[in-house]
């Protein structure tokens, strides 16, 4: 096991992870730290000077604390440590990262910013633009990034032609996960389609077994929803919703039917009544906002059946000492076989004009190495950011991913949830809407559809002054 570094205190936040993961608009509560930058390139020492010299320290604010995630970071620390780096950690618990992103901006109006935070997405040209990121156009030049990590990728880390970012790992949002053990215990065919899908549910809830894990944590939720507004629209008009803001595009009946898919896949993770309740009126209790681990958990413990998540859920299953393949099935979300729904892991660099702009840099090549993203993404769930990074090492499914993320002839589509497609502010909008709807039975499909044409109206004109960059929205 590699070392676990000691949680660092944040003073700005009180006591870490009792943040509430609400809206927190980044470009308001940072502008008045418009007065940091500065640059300078570096790379390793050479090795005998590091035994002469303490290790540079490097505070990382993020938002990984499960077991395979905490994995993963110490991995990090553990690379960076061979180095002459320090990985102080300041992890903030909540799932989605709401709560670290409220810290940071704490923490950047009290001048007490972070070097090093997660940043991923559309938040990093809020705080890129305001001047509060390292520039890595040197590290990027240096490690060719251009040349070895895929097009979506360095458009991602990309800010009015600036490199603001260092990648970490590619996350598939669009995984349906079977227990195998459970289907076949039951005796019960694995389903490819959502017909198959109810059929296994019934057939697994009259056994005894939930069919389904499900959260009603609000990001949770939206997760869900997105990757079933993808297998409902397709990629194409999934795009013109959540890249283009096509207010017309929010009309389509593929909205609605999004909507009902949910509150059906919500009603099948309600406890399974015993196998010999009545069929009718048993009552089905609210999954109730419970972390994403315990579903993973639950899912492992073949106390659920069926999983729609992020391949996070995949590093953490293998923690749990699964495999996929062997212990489960990895698929798509059905209607999404052939469609990548992404996001991208990235950690940015705090622009501050102080010496440890060298060490940033020297951690920022580190993290785009060959051997650093193969060892972090077998822990962490995700893929390779990078080209040319062999994968037959990593499980099938991850294979899968990486493959069908290479293919150019993939569409690729960006994950509103995590950032990928929208801000903080218009992402947490829509985030509640979802969720309003999902703990509202009143409340029906085609209002839920009324309700985020009108938020996508109230948004659009922060969306004409924060266009997405073009090359982002590319296939």
């Amino acid at each position: 096991m590699t070392q676990r570094f000691p949680q660092q205190t944040d003073p700005a936040a009180g006591t870490q992870g009792r943040h509430p993961p609400t809206g927190w608009g980044g470009r308001a509560l940072v502008c008045a730290c418009l007065a940091l930058g500065g640059l300078a390139p570096a790379w390793a020492a050479p090795a005998g000077a590091l035994a002469d010299k303490p290790a540079a320290e490097l505070n990382v604010l993020h938002w990984w604390t499960s077991a395979s995630e905490r994995a993963a970071a110490d991995h990090v620390a553990a690379r960076m440590a061979e180095i002459g780096l320090r990985w102080v950690d300041g992890a903030v618990a909540g799932g989605g990262g709401g709560a670290a992103i409220k810290v940071l901006n704490e923490r950047t109006l009290r001048r007490m910013a972070p070097k090093v935070a997660q940043l991923n997405g559309q938040s990093m040209s809020e705080w890129a633009d305001m001047g509060l990121l390292l520039e890595l156009d040197g590290v990027a030049q240096r490690r060719q990034w251009s040349r070895v990590l895929f097009p979506q990728v360095m458009a991602q880390l990309t800010v009015r032609e600036h490199v603001v970012a260092a990648p970490l790992g590619i996350h598939r949002i669009n995984n349906l996960y079977l227990n195998k053990s459970l289907f076949r215990q039951h005796r019960i065919e694995l389903p490819s389609d959502w017909d198959g899908l109810e059929r296994a549910a019934a057939r697994l809830r009259a056994a005894g077994v939930s069919p389904v894990a499900f959260s009603d944590e609000p990001w949770q939720v939206a997760t869900v929803f997105e990757a079933l507004l993808l297998s409902e629209a397709g990629p194409a008009l999934y795009r013109r919703m959540l890249v283009q803001r096509d207010p017309a595009a929010f009309g389509d009946p593929a909205l609605e039917r999004a909507f009902k898919r949910l509150r059906v896949w919500r009603s099948l993770a309600g406890p399974a009544p015993a196998v010999t309740a009545p069929a009718s009126g048993a009552a089905v209790a609210a999954p109730g906002e419970r972390p994403w681990t315990e579903l993973v958990a639950d899912f492992a413990a073949e106390r659920s059946a069926m999983l729609i998540m992020g391949d996070w859920a995949r590093g953490e299953l293998g923690m749990l000492g699964l495999e996929g393949g062997r212990d489960f099935e990895c698929k798509a979300v059905p209607g999404t076989a052939q469609v990548h729904l992404f996001s991208i892991d990235t950690l940015a660099m705090l622009a501050g004009g102080s010496p440890a702009q060298a060490e940033q840099e020297k951690m920022a090549e580190l993290l785009g190495s060959a051997a650093l993203q193969l060892g972090y993404n077998r822990i962490k769930g995700s893929v390779p950011v990078r080209r040319d990074v062999p994968v037959d090492e990593l499980d099938p499914c991850a294979q899968q991913s990486f493959h069908l993320f290479a293919n150019p002839a993939t569409p690729r589509v960006p994950s509103l949830v995590h950032r990928m497609a929208f801000g903080e502010v218009g992402k947490n909008a829509i985030i509640e809407t979802v969720h309003r709807f999902a703990l509202d039975p009143s409340q029906t499909p085609a209002a839920a559809q009324r309700k985020l044409q009108g938020l996508l109206r109230a948004l659009s004109p922060a969306a004409a002054t924060a266009a997405p960059n073009p090359r982002k929205a590319a296939p």
